[in-house]
């Protein structure tokens, strides 16, 4: 007799079996989900977000352009600048790359501003712009705004 009988618990078979189903079920499941592109037909949802950025943008750029943000919006100047959109123009208009950055192409910009032209009608033509104005708002559009500041006087509080 070549084949010999096996005792086999039920308990530790049915168990086995289980814990078997369930690895299957863990790694199918696993695959589905990450190969899954999105099924929503809505295309908000399925929109591609910027998942990586390289912010090389040099101490003096971002401190000119700073400075012309909050001295327009602190003036009645007429021409309103955001130093993200500056920034981003920059950047579009050099492939990102900060190291050549001239105050006479950030004074350039400003001077094409002033006479009427609209960020829009400039950067229409920048292929990456949009993706830099993304990127850098991301990293710094909480740090030039209006705020109010909450300071103790006398036996009240008031905002200044």
């Amino acid at each position: 007799m070549l084949i010999k009988s096996f005792k086999i618990n039920k308990k530790i078979f049915i168990f086995t079996i289980i814990i078997i189903l369930v690895v299957i079920l863990s790694i199918v499941l696993f695959y589905s989900f990450a190969n899954d592109e999105g099924t929503s037909s809505d295309d908000s949802s399925s929109k591609d977000y910027i998942k990586w950025v390289d912010f090389n943008v040099t101490a003096e750029a971002m401190k000119l352009t700073s400075k012309l943000d909050i001295e327009s919006h602190n003036s009645d100047a007429e021409v309103k600048y955001n130093w993200i959109e500056l920034l981003a123009y920059l950047s579009a208009q050099n492939g990102g790359n900060f190291k050549n950055f001239k105050k006479s192409d950030l004074d350039n910009l400003v001077a094409k501003l002033d006479s009427g032209e609209q960020m829009s009608d400039l950067t229409s033509d920048m292929k990456f712009y949009d993706y830099y104005y993304e990127a850098y708002s991301a990293v710094l559009s909480g740090f030039i705004g209006n705020y109010s500041i909450e300071v103790e006087n006398s036996s009240r509080k008031c905002l200044l």
